[in-house]
């Protein structure tokens, strides 16, 4: 997987090339390019919500810092990774 390189004041939000919806509280998500469906759990359906408006990596953090009692470093390692992998597949937009 390669790095995306995120700082702090990167902003992160949905892709327009996407639609999505939320089912019991996990998301699903339909990649318009590709017409490929993707799923998330509670915690990844959390941060989709999220990023349904622009943030900073660092807002996107210190939500879900708020929202679960985890470890600072690895709410950070998590969320670069599946940020990571829904950068790779289109899902979102990035801006450095």
């Amino acid at each position: 997987m390669a790095a995306v390189g995120l700082s702090d004041q990167s902003r992160i939000a949905v892709s327009a090339n996407q639609i999505s919806c939320d089912l019991a509280g996990e998301a699903a998500i339909l990649n318009l390019n590709n017409s490929v469906y993707y799923g998330l759990d509670l915690i990844g359906a959390s941060l989709w919500s999220l990023i349904q408006e622009p943030r900073t990596f660092a807002e996107i953090r210190e939500a879900l810092l708020g929202i679960y009692e985890v470890d600072s470093a690895q709410v950070e390692s998590d969320l670069q990774a599946l940020l990571a992998q829904l950068s790779e597949q289109g899902l979102i937009d990035i801006q450095a």
